[in-house]
């Protein structure tokens, strides 16, 4: 069975103006997120909307503070404080992004360590932005939710590791 979606209209050349501006913004706070390994979210913070929403693909494992989705500035900074108290980026690289219309997708790939357990995981990771007015209003972030679980000691690792 085919299924069609619904194309989002085109974006007017002001909005286009912004979102360039804004990817130009978000690769400067990846640069900076990666170079500091985890520790400086900042330039992610002037890039949201005041009722930016996080959801990750990790949110439906989760049972603890790291478990979204986080609406609103406050809760998207909690969660930044959540990764800090929990986990150590070892590597992060930005490979591409695509923007079409509102949406701003960043493919890359991120190295973490958790310092309760010491375990590592290290995957492709998807970032979806969706961008109105110069600023995210919706962020999409996919990584390795099975070998996060590994990493906090939720599962344990196959018998053949």
């Amino acid at each position: 069975m085919l299924v069609r979606l619904q194309v989002a209209p085109r974006i007017d050349w002001q909005e286009s103006a912004l979102i360039e501006e804004f990817e130009s913004r978000l690769v400067a706070a990846y640069h900076a997120w990666h170079e500091s390994r985890g520790r400086t979210p900042d330039r992610f913070f002037s890039l949201y909307s005041n009722d930016i929403e996080l959801h990750s693909i990790l949110e439906a494992s989760l049972n603890d503070t790291m478990r979204g989705p986080f609406v609103g500035k406050a809760a998207a900074i909690a969660y930044f404080a959540a990764i800090a108290e929990q986990w150590e980026m070892v590597d992060a690289h930005l490979d591409a992004m695509v923007a079409r219309d509102d949406r701003i997708v960043c493919v890359g790939h991120a190295t973490w360590r958790n310092l309760k357990t010491l375990r590592v995981v290290s995957g492709p990771k998807v970032d979806i932005w969706t961008v109105r007015d110069g600023l995210a209003v919706h962020f999409l972030e996919m990584f390795d939710s099975y070998g996060c679980a590994r990493a906090l000691g939720m599962i344990d690792w196959p018998t053949e590791h």
